[in-house]
């Protein structure tokens, strides 16, 4: 699995990523992003229709899947 950079990261989609780091809805629930709903928004749309500190949100994302490993 190759690591995701911030960019890679905004650009993706709430699904996408619930699907393929499990680890990352916990992170999604935790911030107050829709993940149900809002799931086909990327991260980056998502902060800002969730009214969400998007690097915080980033920053959490990138570590739940790194100690998901």
């Amino acid at each position: 699995m190759t690591d995701l950079t911030t960019s890679d990261l905004r650009s993706r989609t709430v699904d996408d990523l619930m699907a393929q780091h499990p680890a990352t809805m916990a992170v999604f629930n935790a911030f107050g992003v829709d993940s149900c709903c809002g799931a086909h928004r990327t991260v980056h749309e998502a902060a800002i229709a969730d009214l969400v500190d998007e690097t915080a949100l980033l920053d959490a994302l990138a570590r739940a899947m790194a100690e998901a490993r």
